[in-house]
């Protein structure tokens, strides 16, 4: 998949996630040390406090919202029983 959006975009800089393939440290996400770290405890601290506040530019978040939009979409629209096929473009459902 990857070479894919490498030639569909090739202005864009691609960091593959670890996938038990070259030069990967572990095999999944799931088992992660790094990622147990993890929790919701966390989290909400985070939330509440502002501690560890990670910044980025606006135009990268607006981007990066989309694919959460379309999720969000996705399941509503199947929650609700409405067609699913037409929410993400030139895909259909994914």
């Amino acid at each position: 998949m990857m070479p894919k959006l490498r030639t569909l975009n090739p202005g864009n800089t691609f960091i593959e996630a670890p996938t038990a393939g070259n030069s990967a440290t572990c095999k999944s996400c799931a088992h992660c040390p790094w990622m147990a770290m993890n929790s919701l405890a966390g989290v909400a601290q985070v939330l509440e406090t502002g501690a560890n506040e990670v910044h980025i530019d606006a135009a990268l978040g607006l981007r990066a919202r989309l694919p959460i939009d379309r999720m969000l979409a996705f399941t509503a629209a199947l929650k609700n029983g409405q067609p699913v096929a037409g929410l993400v473009p030139h895909i259909g459902a994914a």
